[in-house]
């Protein structure tokens, strides 16, 4: 069940338009969040990796140090 259909059957909204606008709310958000984080989410491991070998970086020799992470 989505969130429409559990703000459809809500009894303690009288209105129907009230319903309506809630739901044309959710549908916008809905919307705003696939454009704004769907382009991570379609992207496959092989994309990924090749985007972070493109920065050129040799971290070969770096060692995670979580005494210091933490202390930044």
């Amino acid at each position: 069940m989505g969130y429409t259909d559990i703000i459809a059957q809500q009894d303690d909204i009288p209105n129907p338009d009230k319903k309506s606008q809630q739901i044309d709310y959710i549908k916008h958000i809905k919307e705003r969040s696939s454009t704004a984080g769907g382009t991570s989410a379609s992207r496959t491991p092989e994309e990924i990796e090749a985007l972070f070998r493109s920065f050129n970086v040799d971290t070969r020799g770096y060692k995670f140090d979580r005494e210091d992470a933490n202390a930044r």
